[in-house]
């Protein structure tokens, strides 16, 4: 990122970001056309885990590319200044992560239903029911977030 003054490097602050971020947003690339999707998402650390349909644009575009770029924007506020005095200065509070990474399928139905029931708790703050039939025909994806890049403006109470 080209300015370092809002540049957030503390574990702390990035698993922050994660945890209270409810949607984030997927890039890939096929043909050498981007396509991005907003999704759900729980963490374990700097790795991500997503879970969706077994079928359609977005698995045919990982199968053919698994690499991608992942965005988790926790947004503030508005902080204005008055119209008369300069409204150029005025600012919006948020904390932005991106990073990349390489999608993995995840196929094994116990691994895939300790993640879906990270999602529910993240989301419904408990675990959720699920058959195994409904865990086997969900698509769960994990990525290893690298190069892990996070700007902030405004201030933020850890």
């Amino acid at each position: 990122m080209r300015r370092k003054e809002g540049d957030v490097t503390c574990p702390a602050s990035i698993d922050k970001v994660l945890q209270t971020v409810s949607v984030c947003r997927l890039g890939m690339c096929s043909n050498d056309t981007p396509y991005v999707v907003p999704l759900n998402f729980t963490h374990q650390g700097t790795t991500v885990f997503l879970h969706g349909s077994k079928v359609g644009r977005k698995i045919d575009v990982l199968n053919e590319n698994p690499n991608v770029f992942f965005e988790a924007t926790r947004e503030g506020t508005l902080v204005s200044t008055p119209t008369e005095k300069n409204i150029c200065k005025s600012d919006f509070s948020y904390q932005c992560l991106m990073a990349r990474g390489v999608v993995e399928f995840v196929d094994d139905v116990g691994e895939k239903m300790q993640i879906l029931d990270a999602i529910c708790w993240k989301y419904y703050g408990r675990a959720g029911t699920m058959p195994e039939a409904a865990v086997r025909g969900t698509c769960v994806l994990k990525i290893e977030l690298k190069d892990i890049s996070v700007k902030q403006s405004g201030v933020w109470a850890e």
